[in-house]
């Protein structure tokens, strides 16, 4: 067992605008936490979960024990998400503006119908959606708030 895996602490180090959010979670790991989140190739409920595939090779060549086979990690990336992906994870306008309205991924898509269907701007909906405080789950809401939106023009 690696000496941090004594202590009993976990993080969330999800950093929904950065490209590389992987420090975030090596600064959690040398500050005691035994448990991240992450996600492989970046299909994950946030959008800005650590990639596994980069944190297991990143900590392998620190030294963090993972107890994960890097190469091992980066084919499953390769081969068996990323086939399931639709496309690839990117930091574009609205994913930045998800995360700056610290809403779910799964809002993205409804948000972009709902924007098309009423002719407003998805990321104003993104943020009216974290002004609001919605989980997943309520991803019904986001036709209202386009709605409403699309009123106050």
């Amino acid at each position: 067992m690696p000496r941090w895996a004594a202590r009993r602490r976990s993080a969330s180090t999800a950093t929904r605008t950065s490209r590389w959010p992987w420090p975030n979670t090596v600064f959690a790991f040398r500050a005691g936490a035994v448990q991240v989140d992450g996600c492989t190739r970046g299909l994950g409920a946030g959008a800005g979960n650590t990639p596994t595939e980069a944190l297991v090779a990143v900590c392998d060549k620190l030294g963090i024990e993972t107890g994960v086979d890097a190469f091992a990690m980066m084919r499953v990336a390769e081969n068996v998400v990323r086939p399931l992906m639709d496309g690839e994870c990117v930091v574009d306008r609205l994913s930045l503006a998800m995360g700056y309205g610290g809403v779910y991924s799964s809002f993205m898509r409804h948000a972009a119908r709902a924007a098309g269907r009423y002719g407003v701007d998805p990321a104003e909906i993104l943020l009216e959606c974290g002004r609001r405080r919605l989980v997943g789950g309520q991803e019904d809401q986001i036709t209202q708030i386009a709605l409403e939106l699309a009123d106050d023009r």
